[in-house]
Formats: C-alpha cells, structure tokens, sequence
C-alpha cells in the first residue's frame, strides 16, 4: 500500500465534496429541476444515514479492494469532534469511512477507480 499522508478526516473532507458534486450532477442528468425536489434527494444520498446504507451494501458484494478495506478501516476509527445531526456514531462513522475512500482516490490519482465508485455510490442510491 502506498503511504497516506493525509489523515482520515481530510480525506474525508475532500471525499464529501467529491461525493456532492457527482450526486448533483447525478440528478441533474435524470431530468430533476425543481430546488426542493433536488435537495431532498441529494439530501438522501449524501446523508450519514444514506452513506452508511450504501457503503453496507458495497462492502456485501465485495465491491471494495484490500488497499480500500485499509482506508475505509482509518476511516471508521477516525477521531472525529463533531457530530451528525440525525444519525448516531457507528453511522456516522461509517459515512466518513466512506468519504475517506473517495477521498484518498481522488488525491492519489486513482481517478479511473474513483469514477466506478461514484458510479456504485450513485445506483445504490438511486434505490434508497
């Protein structure tokens, strides 16, 4: 595994934003143009709560690598000092494990497998 010099909140972060911006663009794609209509369903997905659903799904169809498996692991021990507002720990923890991910594929230049996870992310979420 190569070293990571960014610690699980940063790629966090970078992760969520990443996240966002495909889901907005998303449902832009799928014809939705009203702002209510838009934040609701983009609220869905990129909540704790939806994160979690979705990277629970993921890890069942063995979707993630070994190296990502690490990442996500940092991601779930990450310290955090804020809270969600509508989900409890163990969820929210799960959702930053998954925004790490995202982002540690964005900043180490594994974007040919950050776009095939957006991709994931995206289709399990069409389904919540």
């Amino acid at each position: 595994m190569e070293i990571v010099t960014h610690n699980a909140t940063s790629l966090a972060w970078m992760g969520d934003a990443l996240m966002t911006l495909r889901v907005r663009k998303h449902l832009l794609d799928k014809g939705y143009q009203k702002a209510d209509v838009l934040q609701k369903k983009s609220a869905r997905l990129c909540s704790a709560k939806g994160q979690a659903v979705i990277l629970d799904r993921l890890m069942q169809e063995d979707f993630f690598t070994e190296e990502e498996k690490q990442i996500l692991h940092r991601g779930r021990n990450a310290t955090i000092h804020s809270k969600a507002k509508n989900a409890d720990g163990q969820t929210y923890l799960k959702a930053t494990a998954l925004e790490a991910l995202l982002g540690y594929l964005y900043l180490y230049d594994h974007h040919q497998r950050l776009a095939q996870c957006l991709d994931q992310i995206v289709e399990k979420g069409d389904s919540l």
